[in-house]
């Protein structure tokens, strides 16, 4: 007999230690995870935002590649951007914030309540990653000339957008965030920026890196 496994079958493997956390991070990307309502609304209502953010990417990348001779992106040039794009990031976590906080409520004060909240949220973060990644990294590539260096600017920005709206909805330990297609490591980071007012420093870090 073939059994489903779920999203939470493999949680609660690993919180009984029958699997590691790198063999359940491996296990969840063959999970099918389907949205329920209030998750799918959180999705919609947000999508003129991120329009928003890959137009605005697209129109202020241009203008800055165009002050560097080869017309792609230096580190010097890409500060030109940021302020816009940094609006606009804010912009989308205030309204992300807002429409979570609607559909699934504020943060749980209770663990296990809180962790049922996280998991919603990492659910919407693969979503968002699933229809929004690969029109960010196309917007990179237009700029920049090393594809692995594209690759992570737009995985960057993706991480900056999620730790925005992360912060707006109230999340505070991201540990019990799961999601298929986050770096926990690049998440704290740009939560930590965002927290501190330094993601200019953080896009650029990515840039030298």
């Amino acid at each position: 007999m073939n059994y489903i496994i779920t999203e939470e079958t493999l949680l609660l493997q690993k919180r009984a230690g029958i699997i590691t956390e790198s063999q359940y991070q491996e296990k969840l990307k063959e999970v099918d995870i389907n949205l329920d309502d209030k998750e799918q609304t959180v999705v919609d209502d947000v999508k003129d935002e991120m329009s928003d953010i890959l137009k605005t990417m697209d129109t202020e990348l241009a203008k800055a590649a165009k002050s560097t001779n080869e017309g792609l992106l230096t580190i010097a040039s890409i500060a030109i951007a940021l302020p816009a794009i940094m609006g606009l990031i804010a912009k989308f976590g205030k309204a992300a914030g807002n429409i979570v906080n609607k559909m699934l409520g504020k943060k749980p004060n209770d663990e296990a309540s809180y962790n049922q909240w996280m998991t919603k949220l990492g659910h919407i973060a693969d979503e968002l990653h699933h229809l929004y990644m690969a029109p960010l990294l196309a917007v990179t590539k237009k700029f920049v000339k090393d594809e692995e260096l594209a690759k992570k600017m737009a995985n960057g920005i993706f991480h900056a957008i999620v730790a925005t709206f992360l912060i707006a909805s109230g999340a505070t330990a991201i540990k019990a965030l799961q999601s298929k297609n986050l770096s926990l490591a690049t998440l704290e980071s740009a939560l930590s920026a965002v927290k501190g007012g330094e993601l200019k420093d953080f896009f650029t870090g990515l840039f030298k890196s």
